[in-house]
């Protein structure tokens, strides 16, 4: 078969297949454009979501009729002035996004630079006519009839209410990064120009705002700045982390991969913190031409841009203040009416007779306590207001629930701690400061352990060896595709060594080997604290309880335990008069 070249219009289809995926992606690149134009307002319209019309208009700086007849030709574009792809300035630079959309689409350009207004009429790629036209100043885009001379790729769409999620999704994660623009989107979104914060609230939500953690610090060559969440607030996807690097709206696995390695010891498995963060890096140090949609970069140092990150990020959330997790009981019912049918569901058991043993119907008079609350477990002083013991953050304790839940009294309300889950963190914290200290203990071994992984594991892994060493695990080659382990971390325990050097071995990665090996001692190290703290069911003195509520005070992390469940929440007062009708 003889090779043929293939015509314009048919590269610029193809190049649609990579750059256009659904009308979504349209609006990102039309949208894009127009900031590129310098637009401080942009209005987006769609009908059928994209499906059959789509417009973007802006108060850009609009283009002259010469720049209006190329603007559609491949790879033409005003954003490259000189042939230095890694010095990119602008959000877009390869001249692809309008003949790629207009050959899949009729399209209408009219634009006005302030001297003179023209419309670009184009059917299928092909130019249709070049009109005088009037406009104000800037780019108006419209798009018909999408995919109408490709239809194989109209089956491939979602339903419109799937589309229109799409395209929320793409204005609103342009409009994070650009505040000070305003951005409408039918009637469906409406942001007027503000500052970063409330922007950032108006997209995510006001409950986000009591939540949020305000980042801004500068390390080695990278300035990150933004908002990321406690980690008791945390949704079931990660859709709304959105990450912005020298403005451009990213979805890189790196950025992705590191924000989970920052809350790792804190959030619970499953589920996503939110983060608002813009980066800042020298534009010679990453490079954008990577991916086909530009929703990915590759960084020239991705182990340190990795490691900045993780550092930032723990250490803002290691000095979050100690500050229990409130639960609102409005939200904790689904409606006032259901707590109704609660308390009266109550009162009708109460009007029974109730089915308990002899011993407990005996009067307080006895000093006999209900079950599961041990006498010397309850603090019998009295604790005024203005004990000064109230005025620590998580009060003083009053007893203990079950062997297993403390409550403890704050000025305006309860704190109810899980006692296994707030020791386990503890515990924790030591083993990672043993670890980042270099003083973890090692053990040596009586017999040493040869274990067998094949060259190329072998070799991989011979290949960390100092790193390895630092986390207290001291190996060797043995020949043949086998390392002898000599020593090992005391933490190991009685683990199946033979299984953990194998598993290290499996997901060494050559970007990020040590990171690897952190990721896995973390995993051990909590295990080891799991089962050395202080157990569910263990009865606790009322000393022991306070001394215990004095070190979580003390401890970074500690409103989560290390798999990121609540290790203690707090009931206002004014709740729980909610509760009685008060």
């Amino acid at each position: 078969m003889p090779i043929r070249v293939l015509s314009q219009n048919l590269i610029n289809q193809i190049a649609a297949g990579e750059v256009i995926e659904r009308p979504s992606s349209v609006i990102k690149e039309l949208v894009e454009n127009a900031l590129d134009a310098g637009a401080t307002k942009i209005d987006v319209s769609v009908r059928q979501a994209g499906k059959s019309y789509i417009c973007v208009a802006d108060n850009g700086s609009g283009m002259s009729k010469a720049d209006l007849e190329v603007c559609i030709l491949r790879h033409a574009t005003s954003k490259l002035p000189t042939d230095d792809l890694m010095n990119i300035n602008f959000l877009g630079f390869r001249g692809e996004a309008l003949p790629s959309i207009a050959s899949v689409s009729k399209m209408i350009i009219t634009t006005n630079n302030g001297v003179e207004c023209w419309a670009l009429h184009i059917d299928g790629g092909e130019v249709k006519k070049i009109v005088p036209a009037s406009y104000v100043k800037g780019t108006k885009i419209e798009v018909m009839d999408l995919f109408y001379n490709v239809p194989a790729r109209l089956s491939f769409l979602k339903t419109d209410r799937g589309e229109m999620s799409a395209i929320i999704d793409v204005v609103e994660r342009i409009a994070l990064c650009h505040p000070d623009k305003d951005f409408t989107l039918n009637d469906t979104l409406r942001l007027k120009a503000t500052d970063k914060t409330s922007r950032v609230c108006d997209v995510l939500g006001r409950d986000f705002k009591e939540n949020l953690i305000e980042i801004d610090a500068v390390k080695h060559n990278l300035k990150i700045s933004g908002f990321i969440s406690r980690p008791t607030y945390n949704k079931g996807s990660s859709a709304t982390q959105y990450f912005y690097v020298n403005g451009r709206a990213l979805k890189d696995k790196l950025l992705l991969g590191s924000l989970k390695a920052s809350y790792m010891d804190v959030i619970e498995k499953g589920k996503f913190p939110v983060c608002v963060l813009w980066i800042e890096i020298p534009v010679f140090d990453i490079d954008v031409n990577v991916h086909p949609q530009k929703a990915e970069i590759r960084f020239k140092e991705p182990a340190n841009v990795r490691g900045c990150i993780i550092s930032l990020i723990r250490s803002y959330l290691s000095n979050v203040e100690v500050k229990a997790n409130v639960i609102d009981l409005k939200n904790t019912f689904e409606d006032r009416g259901k707590i109704t049918s609660n308390i009266l569901e109550f009162s009708n058991e109460l009007q029974r007779p109730l089915n308990v043993s002899e011993s407990v119907q005996r009067g307080f008079g006895d000093n006999i306590l209900p079950m599961s609350v041990n006498s010397e477990t309850v603090a019998m002083d009295e604790v005024s207001s203005d004990d000064e013991r109230l005025d620590y953050p998580l009060g003083v304790a009053r007893g203990q629930l079950h062997n297993t839940y403390i409550i403890s009294q704050v000025a305006d309300g309860i704190i109810i701690l899980d006692q296994h889950a707030c020791h386990e963190r503890i515990v924790y914290e030591k083993i990672k400061r043993e670890i980042a200290s270099g003083g973890i203990k090692k053990q040596i071994m009586l017999i040493p352990e040869i274990v067998e992984l094949g060259e190329k594991k072998a070799g991989m892994l011979l290949e960390v060896k100092d790193e390895l060493s630092s986390f207290g695990l001291e190996i060797e080659e043995f020949g043949g595709g086998a390392v002898i382990v000599r020593e090992m971390p005391a933490i190991l325990g009685d683990c199946d060594l033979q299984a953990f050097i194998k598993n290290i071995a499996d997901d060494i990665d050559e970007l990020n080997k040590a990171q690897i090996l952190e990721d896995k001692m973390a995993m051990i190290s909590k295990t080891f604290a799991c089962h050395t703290s202080i157990r569910a069911g263990k009865t606790l003195t009322v000393e022991e309880m306070n001394e215990l509520l004095r070190q979580v005070e003390s401890c970074e992390n500690a409103g989560q335990c290390n798999h990121g469940r609540r290790s203690y929440v707090k009931i206002s007062l004014s709740d729980l008069g909610k509760l009685f009708d008060r």
